[in-house]
């Protein structure tokens, strides 16, 4: 199971949170919530840069809908770029076989 460790915001202790429990982070300037499946909810000091340098350790990013519509966006180009010519509908020509 995959960790990361903060620091709490009110009493500064340190906690360990599995990754798979986590629902959802909350940035806000001074500190950040993180909520739990089973409703509860942890207030830390980590900020957003440390806390995305903490999931991206263990090879998990925060994403927002703008970076899945630019993701998608250029694998249609590249998939246009990969298609052989005689998919090509300006190409009439038969195939050599």
């Amino acid at each position: 199971m995959k960790y990361i460790e903060v620091t709490g915001w009110g009493n500064g202790s340190k906690h360990l949170i599995p990754l798979n429990k986590i629902v959802d982070f909350n940035f806000e300037e001074k500190y950040t919530t993180i909520s739990f499946v089973n409703g509860k909810v942890l207030n830390v000091v980590e900020d957003e840069s440390i806390i995305k340098e903490m999931l991206n350790y263990h090879n998990a990013n925060l994403v927002n809908e703008e970076q899945i519509r630019t993701f998608y966006e250029g694998m249609e180009e590249w998939q246009a770029e990969l298609e052989p010519p005689y998919y090509n509908e300006a190409c009439t020509d038969e195939l050599p076989f």
